[in-house]
């Protein structure tokens, strides 16, 4: 017993020793510049983050609120955090060369799902990867994707139609089967008509990893490893990485076929004609611009092909992320116009004016170009109901602000966009929904939901060409409602923002399409 007060106190003794040492050094120093709440011994701040994970960016909120609603520090466990609202500091971080890695946590929550993938390696794999998706991301490719998205929103119609004049729909539910269908034909050359078979293992599956994500932020005992494996979570997460694995094989394999047959053919239709058969092949898929082509065909500077398995990480990344993201997005800007109508009627007036009155025709990249205010819809959608709530990076070297404060190397620095995208500084008047404020100039930094600097979203462009042109034949086919009474969309602020019953709205198709 004696020995086991003496362990207890030896124990005690040397937390607050440790704690006692934290407190003095240079950089606590630094972090203390920052505004937050004092640590406890161990645990830091995470008690006052909470256990539920989908309320954790609203305690995060309160924090901020609490701490004058500008940059704030925590202490998560042994991490430090600094959360940046300021469009000045965001910019620091985002447009510095060196300072490219994610942060741990994060890093931490995502592998199990997407590897070692563009999101979350560094070094010459991640530069490697960017520089082979690139070209299937130039503005040349663009369009191509809206004839894609022109020719797949017929399907959408299909379903739509039988709304018309009757009961909610959920558009999450169309919506991801959508865009899913849509990205595979797109950036993988493969169709998988998931829009036919919405009780597909992939939809269902992919729709839990957000809060399995979530879970694995800020939930801290699932990294004891030893603990998290013995618990059905682990049993469930584990389920949902193979679904979500296979399918990516799936469309891998797909692919292969594909191009194997279109070598065959090519060869076999030039057999007595003198050219460089693999250099014609090459200009072929190049100009198709297919992602998944990219890294099947191409070679290291040993002449070895890409893995399997690396293919297979990044193909499920953005599989994923560019289907679910864009959905969400989306949906949030339909739920907006129809809680808004007198801003639906200004989009629909400014889809006549581009279109001169015809509402049937499809728009080309140069039409899209000129919805300046659907653009500013779709973005206003985003700072009222944060898409993606955080992005960050894991500081190699200290990183120096505008205001002369330091966060120290080491540190987790987050760019809170719940708080960017109401702070009043930065967008007057914050708990109004107010389109035109992004049709003047703002904050270089004020508003990145795409990231930016080297490290942005590679993806961006396609993302606006398939919302912009989705959403302008959705709004020029149908007036877009309110759902039934009781259907409000309940937000989580997860990894990436949704809600949890649904975006559930009524549709009238326009006398045009009657």
């Amino acid at each position: 017993m004696i020995v086991a007060v003496l362990l207890v106190v030896l124990v005690l003794v040397l937390v607050i020793l440790h704690d006692v040492l934290k407190k003095k050094s240079q950089r606590w120093k630094l972090l203390s510049k920052f505004p937050g709440n004092p640590p406890l011994p161990l645990i830091g701040n995470v008690l006052e983050i909470g256990f539920d994970a989908d309320e954790a960016s609203t305690r995060l909120m309160e924090m901020w609120t609490k701490h004058g609603k500008t940059n704030f520090r925590l202490t998560v466990g042994s991490e430090e955090w600094v959360l940046l609202s300021e469009p000045d500091d965001v910019g620091t971080l985002l447009s510095s060369p060196t300072e490219l890695s994610k942060p741990l946590e994060r890093n931490v929550a995502m592998m199990p799902f997407f590897g070692n993938s563009v999101s979350t390696s560094e070094g010459e794999r991640w530069r490697s990867t960017r520089k082979l998706m690139n070209p299937s991301f130039q503005y040349k490719t663009l369009e191509k994707r809206v004839s894609d998205v022109n020719e797949y929103c017929e399907n959408l119609y299909n379903i739509f139609d039988k709304y018309s004049g009757r009961s909610s729909v959920d558009v999450y539910r169309y919506l991801r089967p959508y865009m899913f269908d849509l990205l595979c034909n797109s950036l993988m050359g493969v169709n998988f008509y998931m829009l036919d078979d919405l009780e597909h293992p992939y939809l269902d599956a992919s729709s839990k990893i957000v809060s399995i994500i979530t879970e694995n932020y800020f939930s801290y005992w699932r990294n004891i490893r030893p603990l998290f494996v013995l618990s059905p979570v682990y049993k469930e997460m584990m389920s949902v990485i193979k679904i979500i694995r296979n399918q990516s094989t799936e469309i891998i394999k797909e692919r292969r076929n594909i191009l194997q047959r279109f070598i065959e053919d090519t060869k076999n239709n030039n057999k007595n004609v003198n050219i460089d058969i693999d250099k014609l092949i090459g200009e072929k898929l190049s100009d198709d611009a297919c992602l998944l082509d990219k890294f099947i065909l191409s070679k290291s500077i040993n002449g070895d092909y890409i893995p399997d398995d690396v293919i297979n990480e990044e193909i499920t990344l953005v599989a994923f992320t560019g289907h679910y993201t864009t959905t969400m997005t989306m949906s949030h800007t339909l739920y907006f116009l129809a809680k808004y109508p007198e801003i639906q009627q200004r989009v629909y007036e400014e889809q006549l004016s581009v279109f001169n009155n015809d509402i049937t025709k499809k728009p080309t990249n140069n039409d899209l170009t000129e919805m300046k205010y659907l653009e500013a819809v779709i973005k206003e959608s985003i700072r009222a109901v944060p898409t993606v709530t955080k992005i960050g990076r894991q500081l190699k070297s200290d990183l120096h602000f505008k205001d002369g404060r330091t966060a120290p190397a080491g540190t987790s620095v987050l760019i809170f966009f719940d708080a960017l995208y109401s702070n009043p500084k930065v967008f007057p008047e914050p708990e109004k929904f107010k389109p035109e404020r992004f049709l003047s100039n703002m904050h270089q930094f004020a508003f990145t939901p795409f990231s930016a600097g080297p490290r942005n979203c590679i993806g961006f462009r396609y993302a606006w060409v398939a919302m912009k042109a989705t959403l302008s034949n959705i709004l020029r086919r149908y007036e877009i409602l309110p759902g039934e009474p009781g259907t409000e969309p309940q937000f989580k602020y997860r990894i990436i923002t949704e809600s949890v019953n649904g975006i559930q709205l009524r549709l009238k198709k326009r006398d045009e399409y009657i």
